[in-house]
C-alpha cells in the first residue's frame, strides 16, 4: 500500500512508523518547517528543556505502546502530579477528601458530597460535575477554568469527558495518571518524533499533494478545512503562553499547577520539574486560553452538541472520499488527553 500522512504531529509521526514497520510505502508531508506539530521540545537560554505549547506527560496502561516509544528514547520516569490554588492555597488535583480539612466549609462540601445523586447527570457539561462533586467544589475549581478555557459556559459542553478527566479521591492517591507507565523523554520530544521518522521521507513546508497517487491519504489537520468549510467552520480554542524565569514555584512535587480563580490563567507548569533538571532556575510556562481565529494553532476542540453535529456532518463528507481518512484531534475533533 501506498501512503501518504498529511501533518507530521504525534499521530501522523506514529501511524508512519507503524505503516513502514509492515511494509507499506509512505510519505509523510508537514506545513511548518519542523516536525512535531504541538508536541515539540526547545532549549532555553539557560540550557532548560521545554515545550513550548504546553506540557506533556507521556503516559499509558498499554504494553504495546509502551514498547513502541521506547523504541525511539529512554524516559525519565517523572510521575504526574498536579496542583490547584484555592483561596490563596495549593491543592492536589484531583481533590481527596484529606484536602478537604484544609477548606473553611469542609462541612458543607462533605454534606453535598453525602446527597450526590447515584447516578450522575450527565445531560451537559455543568450538570455532569455538579452531580460528581456538589455545587461548592464545582464552584471552587471548575466552573471559573472551563469558562476561561471555552470560552463558553459549562452547560454548553458536553459532558462526555467529564468522568475521564475529573474525579474525587476517595483514597487520597495525587497521581493524575495512577496505575500508568508515564515520563517525559530524556532527549525531549523532538529527538523522539526524529528518532520515529528514520527512513520515513519527509517533505516539510508543504502541503501540496495529488490524492490519485497514493492508496490512501490520511489527513491529521481540521476535518472541515479537508472539506474545504463548505458546511461552515468548526471553532476550536488555541493558547497564549506567557512566561517567568526564575520565578517563585510552590511545590516540586507538582509539575502543573492549575489556577481556577485566576482572571487570566488557567494552570502554569514548571519545566524543571516536568524534566527533572539540575538546574535551580523554574522557567515557569503560564496558559492564557484564547480564540483559535487563523493567527494561531488550533489546539482543543469545542464539544457542544452543535459543533458534534457539524463534525459528524464533515465526517460523513470525508469518508465520502475514495482514499481520504481523518486522523487526530483535528481531523476527529476530540482531545484525549
Amino acid at each position: 500500500m501506498k501512503a501518504l500522512i498529511v501533518g507530521a504531529w504525534l499521530s501522523g509521526c506514529s501511524l508512519g512508523r507503524l505503516l513502514m514497520d509492515r511494509g507499506h510505502a509512505v510519505t509523510i508531508i508537514e506545513k511548518k518547517a519542523f516536525v512535531g506539530g504541538l508536541c515539540i521540545t526547545r532549549t532555553d537560554r539557560d540550557g532548560v528543556d521545554f515545550e513550548p505549547f504546553g506540557a506533556r506527560t507521556f503516559h499509558s496502561k498499554d504494553p504495546r505502546m509502551i514498547e513502541f516509544v521506547k523504541r525511539f528514547d529512554e524516559f525519565n520516569g517523572y510521575v504526574h502530579r498536579k496542583g490547584m490554588i484555592i483561596n490563596g492555597a495549593l491543592f492536589p488535583f484531583p481533590i481527596s477528601r484529606r484536602a478537604l480539612e484544609r477548606l473553611l466549609d469542609r462541612a458543607r462540601i462533605l454534606s453535598e458530597l453525602e446527597s450526590r445523586p447515584e447516578e450522575a447527570d450527565d445531560s451537559n457539561f455543568a450538570t455532569a460535575c455538579i452531580s460528581r462533586f456538589g455545587p461548592t467544589l464545582y464552584k471552587y475549581f471548575i466552573e471559573n477554568y472551563t469558562e476561561k478555557m471555552w470560552g463558553i459556559r459549562p452547560k454548553q459542553l458536553t459532558a462526555e469527558w467529564a468522568p475521564e478527566r475529573l474525579e474525587f479521591r476517595e483514597d487520597n492517591n495525587d497521581e493524575l495518571f495512577r496505575g500508568q507507565w508515564q515520563g517525559l523523554p530524556i532527549h525531549g520530544y523532538s529527538h523522539l518524533l526524529e528518532k520515529m521518522l528514520e527512513g520515513i521521507p519527509v517533505r516539510l513546508s508543504t502541503t501540496a499533494y495529488r490524492a490519485e497517487e497514493y492508496d490512501v491519504v490520511v489527513c491529521t489537520g481540521p476535518i472541515d478545512a479537508i472539506c474545504g468549510y463548505g458546511r461552515g467552520t468548526l471553532p476550536y480554542r488555541s493558547i497564549r503562553f506567557h512566561y517567568q524565569y526564575d520565578a517563585n514555584w510552590e511545590d516540586d512535587n507538582y509539575g502543573t499547577i492549575n489556577l481556577p480563580q485566576h482572571p487570566k490563567f488557567i494552570r502554569k507548569c514548571n519545566f524543571r520539574v516536568l524534566h527533572k533538571q539540575a538546574s535551580k532556575l523554574n522557567r515557569v510556562q503560564y496558559h492564557e486560553p484564547i480564540a483559535a481565529d487563523g493567527s494561531n494553532v488550533p489546539m482543543y476542540p469545542i464539544n457542544t452538541k452543535e459543533n458534534d453535529a457539524l463534525f459528524d456532518e464533515y465526517l460523513l463528507e470525508t469518508c465520502q472520499k475514495p482514499n481520504t481518512c481523518p486522523m487526530g484531534r483535528l481531523g476527529l475533533y476530540r482531545y484525549h488527553g
